[in-house]
Order: structure tokens, then sequence, then C-alpha cells
């Protein structure tokens, strides 16, 4: 018998490999498949429109496709039926973009769609096309032989980086909205750019970009609002996700100077009242540095420092305010702030007689925010 195993299993993995139905019948040529990065969805009407995108070689520009349906799955198959010359390969779709519309209906069968099929990945970001469609996005950002993801993945880059729009997962929407029934996802502004093209003269040729640009905040699967830039970076600040943010301020003699925010936390207590929350106190510490100063191009002395170092922490302390206030006005809890008051004292969270969100609009706030400055000198 193990003299017969060896044989067995020989042959077991010949038929798997040549037989019917075996991996050798579902192998495919590279050349053979699309390899789509980008995803668009759009919603009008009823209807859904799906646009695709994939990556250009030195030969052709990249590939784009598009159609329609009465929901995701028809216009997937319309786009299957007609792209007749090579066979889509979707498991190495990146990103997900939403027209605005689209977020503005609810991204609830979206999101269910994404988790029951086998091919779309869960930890891919999300974007929310600000004031567009994500066929617009799909089908018009580059140029020549650059597309949409080109662009996107130095967005991506960019939102990694930047403190007021960082990336958020399908499987982080999914679990913010179960938790705390909100959500925030990076916004996508497009706006026309410029490029110089060398040949006899210098010709511009008009294309379309794509930047990072604030949060779209779901409040129930919906678009409800958005936050601004500035608002952005106070919501990484008490998301203790800073990144890096660009503030101009005046120093005090009345010259620009530009900080850029290096590191940063948030601790966010709970106040109660007789076992009643009434209030939440926001603790926030920032580290920036100096990259520009205009006029005499260097600080002087300590007195100018803290006076820069007071407006830093003025200017921040609005931004948390503003973006808290949101929070309030929406009863939206998308900066999961239930989950601090919770960890804090979970035995009187839990006896509260009402949910979070109904809460957030009578709590009052308490910010303060602590700044240090460094690289404030100039070469010499």
């Amino acid at each position: 018998m193990r003299r017969l195993l060896p044989v067995l299993l020989c042959a077991a993995e010949l038929l798997l490999f040549t037989g019917r139905g075996g991996l050798r019948n579902n192998y495919r040529e590279v050349e053979q498949l699309l390899v789509v990065q980008t995803m668009g969805l759009d919603a009008e009407d009823g209807r859904m429109t799906v646009s695709l995108a994939a990556e250009g070689d030195s030969e052709r520009g990249p590939k784009l496709l598009r159609a329609g349906g009465v929901s995701v799955s028809a216009a997937m198959e319309r786009i299957h039926s007609y792209s007749y010359e090579e066979e889509l390969f979707c498991p190495h779709i990146g990103r997900l973009l939403l027209g605005e519309k689209a977020a503005e209906a609810g991204i609830e069968n979206v999101l269910a769609y994404i988790c029951r099929s086998p091919e779309l990945r869960l930890d891919m970001p999300l974007f929310v096309v600000r004031g567009g469609t994500a066929e617009d996005a799909v089908m018009q950002v580059g140029g020549g032989q650059t597309g949409i993801c080109e662009v996107m993945r130095t967005v991506e880059q960019s939102a990694k980086r930047r403190g007021e729009s960082n990336l958020t997962t399908v499987a982080q929407v999914l679990r913010d909205t179960e938790r705390g029934g909100s959500a925030l996802i990076c916004a996508l502004d497009l706006s026309a750019a410029s490029e110089s093209e060398k040949g006899g003269e210098d010709e511009q040729k008009s294309s379309v970009s794509a930047a990072p640009l604030g949060y779209a905040i779901l409040r129930e699967g919906r678009l409800c609002r958005y936050l601004t830039a500035e608002q952005g970076v106070a919501a990484g600040l008490l998301r203790n996700r800073p990144g890096t943010a660009a503030l101009q301020l005046r120093d005090s003699h009345g010259n620009t100077a530009v900080l850029e925010i290096t590191g940063g936390s948030s601790r966010i207590r709970p106040v109660w009242d007789e076992g009643e929350l009434t209030g939440l106190r926001v603790q926030t510490q920032v580290q920036a540095k100096l990259l520009e100063l205009g006029g005499r191009g260097a600080l002087k002395g300590t007195q100018d420092t803290d006076y820069l170092t007071a407006q830093l922490e003025a200017q921040l302390a609005r931004y948390l305010r503003d973006t808290l206030q949101a929070e309030k006005d929406l009863r939206a809890d998308f900066l999961c702030l239930a989950e601090c008051v919770e960890r804090a004292d979970p035995a009187a969270f839990r006896k509260q007689g009402r949910s979070f969100p109904d809460l957030l609009p009578e709590l009052e706030l308490e910010i303060s925010v602590s700044a240090r400055l460094s690289q404030m000198n100039d070469m010499k």
C-alpha cells in the first residue's frame, strides 16, 4: 500500500491539471485578460452606471468600459458581453469611485454587492466624487497614455500623507456604520489642468485632474454633507491620524507664516453629572514646523515664537470646534466619539437612556490645544 500511495498521488495531480474541469481548463494567458483596476458607480432614476478602467501601456492609452443597467450586476453583465476582445479580470480593482448622486441615494446596496462579490475586496478604499459623477472621473481624468488608474495612485499617496483627506476602506465604512451609524469617505475633487506639449511650438493641452479634498459624511449610508479641508485636518487630529497639513497664519508683525503639522493626537474624555453624559473634554497636542516666513525670513526670539504658537493653537481650536459642531448638528457620530466615551466608563455609558447620536446636540464642548513648534531658525 505504501508503494501504491505515491502512484495514486501522481495520478491525482495529473487529473487535476489535465482532466475535465481541472485548473488547466481555467487557465488564461495574461494577454487575454483585461486587468481592471478602477471602478466607478453612478445611480440616477433607478438605474446604475458602471465605469471600469485598466491601465494603458506604451503603445495604447488606458482601456475604458462603461455600461448601464437596473443593477450593478446587470451593468457588469453588459460590460462582459460587449468587451469581447479580452476577458475582464476584476480581483485587482484597487479603488471604488462613487458619484455624488449615488452617494446621496444611499450605498447600502453597493456595500452589500461588494461583500457578496467573489472578486471585489473589502480593503479597497472608497471615494465620493464631489459635485460630479464617477463616470466623469473614470472617463475624463488624465490625458494621453495616462488615465484614472495612474492618477488615483497619486491621489492615494497624497491622501495617506495629508491630514485633511485620509483613505477609508469598504471594511472601515461597514464597521463605522454598524457601530455608530455614520462614516467618513475621502472626497475627490475634479478640476481642469493644463499640460504643455513640446513640438514646433509649446502648445497647451487641457485635461482633467483629480485630488483629495476633505471628507464626505455618510449618515445611515447616505451622503448628507462634506467636511472642508480645514475640518478634515481637525477630523484627522480627533481620530489620531493627523498626517501632514500646511496652515497659513500671520506672525506678530503681520507677515505670512506657513506651518506644517508633523504630528499630533487627541484625548477625548466624557464629562458626567450624576450619571448623565453632559459634555466632552477634548485635549489635543500638535507638533508643527515652520516652512515659510514672509518679510524677515526667520523669527527673532521667543516672543515671536510664542505668538505664532498661540495663533496656531487658536486656529486649530476653531477647526476642532467647527468639526465637532458639525457632528452635533447632524446627530452623526462620524468621528466615532461613542467608542471613546464607552471605553472611559462602560457601565455609565450603558445606563444612558438614549443613543449617543441623540445625545450629541446637548453635549457641551471643552477644547484645549497645545502646540509645539520646531525648525524656527534659518540655516545661519
